[in-house]
């Protein structure tokens, strides 16, 4: 009989055992950590990047992974992949794509900040650069964004047509970048003489960065929107990122970082 009450006491140890994994696993399950996968344009990194830490320290339970890129090449690997929570391209045109493609969910879809087209330069404007009718001087190094994959790219074709200057100007284009960031980049390192670019980059690099401004007639006030993706299934905690982006804090991160929160006059 006392071997009998030995299994019976085994029994119970190893049941209390295991509820009290399960206990233990539903309890790690209930406090998982939430991930958000945004899909954002280099045009808005460094508030994003500001933004997405400030957003994890309130909300410790909410991880946010940011992928950086053109806005047109994140676009089809969101659509490729059938993945992401929230798109946040450089510009509106390709918001308007993505909700065209059914990619987005209109109704979220709101506007962070707003960007304007200038001529970036070198500190100091060495090559004394006045306007896009400049930048097809003999000896000048020019660097723009690629049109289709990068919405600056483009928006700077927009601005050469309108002037009549496109075929004169990427004589004089030494290479084509994926993004804003390597856009930027180009003058921010020297490696160009001027770019086509946001009024932004500026702020990204204010020791290194000029902006020559381009004609009102010339160019579009663009905006940097973000909606959630129609693969999220986390729609309720994506909104939530994207109303604090457009919150007074969200605004804060923008300004602090020279991006216009309001719409601006070219």
């Amino acid at each position: 009989m006392m071997w009998r009450g030995w299994i019976s006491a085994m029994l119970a140890i190893g049941i209390g055992a295991g509820c009290a994994l399960a206990l233990t696993r539903g309890a790690e399950a209930a406090g998982r950590t939430t991930r958000l996968l945004v899909f954002v344009g280099s045009a808005s990194k460094p508030p994003a990047l500001e933004a997405k830490a400030a957003y994890e320290k309130l909300h410790p339970g909410v991880a946010i992974d940011m992928t950086f890129g053109g806005s047109g090449t994140l676009l089809n690997q969101m659509m490729l992949e059938h993945a992401g929570d929230i798109y946040m391209p450089g510009s509106d045109d390709f918001m308007d794509k993505a909700q065209k493609q059914k990619v987005v969910i209109p109704k979220t879809r709101k506007i962070v900040a707003y960007l304007v087209p200038v001529i970036s330069v070198q500190r100091g404007n060495p090559k004394n650069i006045r306007s896009v009718e400049d930048l097809g001087r003999p000896n000048i190094k020019v660097g723009l964004a690629r049109a289709g994959a990068v919405c600056l790219g483009d928006v700077s074709d927009e601005i050469l047509r309108k002037a009549g200057v496109e075929a004169a100007v990427k004589k004089n284009v030494v290479t084509y970048t994926a993004s804003c960031e390597q856009t930027q980049k180009l003058v921010e390192l020297g490696e160009v003489d001027a770019i086509i670019g946001w009024d932004a980059f500026k702020f990204w690099a204010p020791d290194k960065i000029d902006n020559v401004k381009i004609p009102a007639k010339l160019i579009r006030v663009r905006n940097v929107p973000a909606a959630v993706a129609v693969y999220s299934k986390q729609q309720k905690a994506a909104a939530d990122f994207i109303a604090f982006l457009t919150s007074k804090r969200g605004n804060t991160i923008f300004t602090r970082y020279g991006y216009s929160v309001k719409p601006p006059k070219p």
